[in-house]
């Protein structure tokens, strides 16, 4: 058995979800981060529009980790799946997302947050210690809107990010960073009009907060204060190498090392940024062609020598790529693998030394 192999869940989207795809649930994906050989290890969990999942690294021992699932459809629920060492899920259960259309799912110790995008509404819900769901601890709802009529009517969460102490969740509809701590909404940051705040990933030191802006194309900084629990706005660039609002929708943001990376739907790439001043400026290095409308990706850390690569899930070009990163400028660039999943929404990697590779 060879044990370089690393494993991937890709959630995507079931003819039972809203909207329907032709996915299976979630998919089992086999790389090798060796050379990026991406290789399928068929449907690991058949669930309603699993379109996006988080790992409970809490859940660690014996009965191994915890993966959270959200099932996007009107009446919406979040399924939590034990990891067992060969690679198999077992569903442990679901309960009520406490809104509509849950298209985020964000586990930080013992608690789990759900981002609703039809009502705006995030739920707060306990986690047990072996990972399965317990009561829903909090629900904070929203009102407010903003200047894209078709997009902006009202609240629409879209997901949440841990940063300190706090979480953060990101409000399409409303423009804003919805701040909360524990059970408590304590605040927001807000961003420019019309931005349409869709992901966010937090620089390691805590300070900065690089944001997916899917209805003005531009990617925002946020300077965060950990103590404080407050955040300001302090500037954006376009989120590929030329202004697109209206054509172009970025979806996934990641920090890695020195670089920003963001999906891009519509200009099909992945955008490549270094940071400056602090974190507060990005610099746009280079844009690296992506299948059709990549909504999500994932870096896959490399191990005794092996390179870091990209991971990313075509949508509607039914399936994955992976790209390797530049040790030395940060760039990644196509490794020509690719493996058909039907309508990809999320990739989530899964450490390896506790998972064994089924023949």
């Amino acid at each position: 058995m060879d044990q370089r192999w690393r494993l991937l869940f890709v959630g995507t989207y079931t003819p039972d979800s809203d909207p329907p795809g032709k996915g299976g649930g979630v998919h089992r994906v086999w790389f090798d981060p060796a050379t990026g050989e991406l290789t399928d290890g068929g449907v690991a969990a058949r669930t309603p529009g699993p379109s996006f999942l988080a790992l409970n690294t809490m859940a660690e021992g014996a009965q191994g980790y915890a993966v959270y699932a959200v099932n996007e459809r009107a009446e919406g629920t979040v399924t939590a799946f034990r990891v067992a060492g060969d690679a198999t899920l077992t569903e442990l259960g679901s309960v009520p997302s406490g809104g509509g259309s849950p298209c985020h799912v964000l586990a930080r110790g013992s608690e789990l947050a759900v981002s609703n995008y039809a009502d705006g509404v995030v739920g707060f819900h306990d986690l047990a210690p072996d990972g399965a769901l317990g009561e829903r601890t909090a629900r904070f709802g929203h009102t407010g809107g903003g200047p894209v009529a078709d997009r902006q009517e009202g609240p629409h969460a879209h997901s949440a990010a841990c940063v300190g102490d706090h979480v953060l969740v990101a409000d399409l509809g409303t423009d804003e960073l919805r701040v909360y701590s524990r059970d408590s909404a304590v605040g927001a940051v807000v961003l420019p009009s019309g931005a349409g705040p869709r992901h966010m990933a937090a620089a390691p030191s805590g300070a900065r907060v690089y944001v997916s802006g899917e209805l003005d194309s531009r990617v925002h900084v946020v300077r965060w204060n950990p103590a404080t629990g407050t955040g300001e706005h302090v500037g954006s660039v376009p989120a590929t190498a030329e202004e697109a609002a209206g054509t172009n929708f970025p979806a996934e943001v990641t920090v890695h090392g020195e670089r920003v990376y963001v999906s891009n739907r519509g200009a099909d790439v992945l955008s490549t940024f270094a940071v400056h001043d602090g974190g507060d400026r990005l610099e746009h290095l280079a844009d690296t062609p992506l299948g059709a409308w990549p909504r999500h990706f994932t870096v896959v850390r490399g191990h005794h020598g092996d390179p870091d690569h990209i991971v990313a899930a075509a949508q509607n070009g039914d399936s994955l790529m992976s790209l390797r990163v530049d040790p030395g400028t940060g760039i990644p660039a196509d490794t020509g693998h690719r493996l058909a999943v039907p309508d990809p929404v999320c990739v989530l990697p899964v450490p390896i030394k506790r998972i064994q590779r089924s023949e």
